[in-house]
């Protein structure tokens, strides 16, 4: 993610239990005792943090961790993508560790509302996006190679009928983390397949941005740039997977909300 007040960008490795930060080109790594999946900005210093089976407030400047909520996962699950929606909830997916049980969820945790159970039967919970007017939210699972759309209620965190947005079934690519362009256009890393995937409000593909390591997870607006990670697991001889992009997209991002901390 982007903090453009900081001009901080933000990115997670969860297998490694850290949150990158890189601002005015330093980089710095924190190590935490969970993996952290998903994060978002807060209202204060802190950030909200998907990791394992709970939801965490993380202070970077004190190193300081605070679990907010555990989730009423078994203990063979843990948290996966997630993002701030425009409601002001922390929404986020739980998936099986071991990619084989669809035991996985979708969630939404709200300072007033707490924590809410929306979706289950999920493998791989993915993509967390928005419509720039909020008013359709978009969801993947990765096992299933499909990304839905959902109406929401900007009030009430409220979901509507999940409708087929996107289907890769039938080939090699797997929806990961998207982001949202300030025209309403969805933009999709795909997990083997190499590429970012830019689409149109009706699901019709627009352009695509290939990538010289196949295992492309998630993305984000920086300016009109767009930060790009991608997943070494599994790739020893790749030298390039596990690094972080920055491409030129010639679009600005949707606004992304912070988490109202009271």
């Amino acid at each position: 993610m982007w903090d453009e007040t900081t001009e901080t960008m933000w990115w997670v490795d969860i297998k490694a239990q850290t949150i990158h930060q890189v601002t005015h080109g330093t980089h710095t790594q924190y190590a935490l005792s969970i993996r952290p999946s998903a994060i978002g900005l807060t209202n204060t210093e802190q950030l909200i943090v998907a990791g394992d089976n709970g939801i965490h407030l993380y202070n970077p400047e004190t190193d300081e961790l605070t679990l907010l909520v555990t989730i009423p996962e078994p203990t063979s699950n843990r948290t996966n993508d997630g993002k701030v929606g425009p409601d002001g909830a922390f929404w986020f997916g739980t998936m099986d560790d071991a990619e084989e049980d669809v035991s996985g969820a979708l969630y939404s945790y709200h300072p007033e509302r707490g924590l809410q159970k929306h979706l289950d039967g999920i493998k791989i919970s993915n993509t967390f996006a928005w419509s720039p007017d909020g008013t359709r939210m978009y969801f993947a699972d990765s096992a299933q190679q499909t990304i839905w759309w959902m109406s929401f209620d900007v009030e009430t965190g409220a979901l509507g009928t999940r409708e087929v947005f996107v289907s890769l079934k039938g080939t090699d690519c797997y929806p990961d983390g998207s982001a949202m362009d300030a025209y309403g256009c969805l933009w999709n890393a795909q997990w083997g397949g190499s590429r970012v995937v830019q689409y149109a409000t009706d699901g019709t593909m627009m352009k695509i941005f290939n990538f010289p390591t196949s295992q492309v997870t998630n993305c984000a607006f920086v300016g009109t740039k767009l930060l790009v990670t991608t997943a070494s697991i599994g790739l020893k001889n790749d030298t390039i997977a596990g690094q972080t992009f920055l491409i030129e997209s010639n679009v600005e991002g949707a606004n992304i909300p912070r988490f109202i901390l009271s």
